[in-house]
């Protein structure tokens, strides 16, 4: 299992390895409809030439499903715990997506809203200013590139968790 941890309050992501390793650390941002709790990254698609919205691709998040929860408690890396799952002591829920009628978000770079500030800011700048996305994760485009990179070859071979801490903010604060 890579474990992917996203720590809200501090806007900081982690990925770790197999063995629980530290593989390397980014600044990150989070918008309101991707809750606190566990997760699956389910692949990602390198765009041919970067987008405002993306920035050089997308790392695609979805609701950790029960095959792949069931895999890691076989495994020894998961735990149920009183209707929540503790992955590498860290308790959450499951997902929890399908409250905000969302199937998947993303991880991404870009931030569209930058080319419409005064004076305009680059969103394809390789570490552009983070803002907040229609749902999911928001990195600096740099650094996609750089999970796409390392995360592009586990993705057929192993379970990608992604772990988010914290509650969003309520809406319009």
């Amino acid at each position: 299992m890579i474990h992917v941890v996203f720590e809200r309050r501090a806007e900081r992501m982690a990925v770790f390895g197999p063995e629980g390793r530290l593989w390397h650390t980014l600044a990150a941002t989070g918008d309101t409809l991707i809750p606190a709790g566990h997760y699956r990254l389910l692949g990602h698609s390198e765009h041919e030439a970067p987008t405002p919205d993306d920035g050089p691709g997308m790392i695609y998040v979805g609701d950790l499903d029960e095959a792949a929860l069931r895999t890691l408690v076989d495994a020894g890396r998961a735990r149920m715990r009183a209707g929540n799952v503790e992955i590498v002591r860290l308790l959450g829920a499951v997902g929890g997506l399908a409250r905000y009628r969302r199937s998947g978000v993303a991880i991404r770079g870009g931030g569209p809203s930058l080319a419409r500030l005064i004076p305009p800011e680059d969103p394809l700048a390789p570490y552009q200013r983070l803002t907040r996305g229609d749902g999911g994760v928001r990195v600096h485009n740099a650094d996609l590139a750089r999970l796409m990179l390392i995360l592009g070859p586990v993705f057929a071979t192993d379970t990608v968790v992604l772990t988010v801490l914290g509650e969003p903010a309520p809406r319009g604060v």
